[in-house]
Formats: structure tokens, C-alpha cells, sequence
């Protein structure tokens, strides 16, 4: 039996104040790129060494995009996926979300 969690809105601010970096990865040639995660650092190339670390030994590219320059578009939002409406409204048009800033 799967619990459905009741979660709320944490607005606690995160421990670090640095810059977040969305973090993707392509394995080999062929495989699509991919996100795995995100990292907090000052720049790009400390950003690359954490990810690289943490999500990436093998990988073939590594591309970091900060968090804050990141957007989603969508024909869904992510709210109603959450609540499991999304399915309910899989014919509906839903304007496009945009997802972007502090992760």
C-alpha cells in the first residue's frame, strides 16, 4: 500500500547562500542529455568539480546551467501533476508553467 505524505511549503532558507547550478549529463554519444541534479557554487568551475564528483565520473559531457537562467515550459503544471490532476486533465490545454529561481 503506498501512503500518500501530506508535505507543506518549506520557506526555511537554504544553509548556503552560493549560486545553484542544474547540473546534466550525457553517458555516451548516443544517450539524450539528462538532468541528475543540482550543486551550490560560486562558479562555473567549482560548480563542474561538484558535479563532476557527485553525479558524473563516467559521463561524456557535463553541462551546468544556473538554477536562477533555468525555465520550464510546459503544456502542464507542475502543481496539478503533484496533486495527481494532471492525469485527470491530459485533454485540457493548461498554459505553460515557468519554473525557475532557488531549488
Amino acid at each position: 500500500m503506498v501512503e500518500n505524505a501530506q508535505r507543506n511549503l518549506d520557506e526555511t532558507p537554504r544553509r548556503t547562500q552560493e549560486r545553484r547550478w542544474e547540473v546534466f549529463v550525457r553517458e555516451s554519444e548516443s544517450d539524450p542529455m539528462r538532468r541528475v541534479g543540482t550543486v551550490a557554487a560560486p562558479s562555473a568551475e567549482i560548480a563542474h568539480e561538484e558535479a563532476s564528483r557527485l553525479f558524473a565520473r563516467a559521463a561524456r559531457d557535463v553541462w551546468l546551467c544556473p538554477a536562477d537562467e533555468t525555465r520550464r515550459f510546459s503544456t502542464y503544471s507542475l502543481a496539478e501533476s503533484a496533486d495527481g490532476a494532471a492525469s485527470a486533465d491530459a485533454g485540457r490545454d493548461v498554459p505553460n508553467g515557468r519554473d525557475g529561481g532557488d531549488r
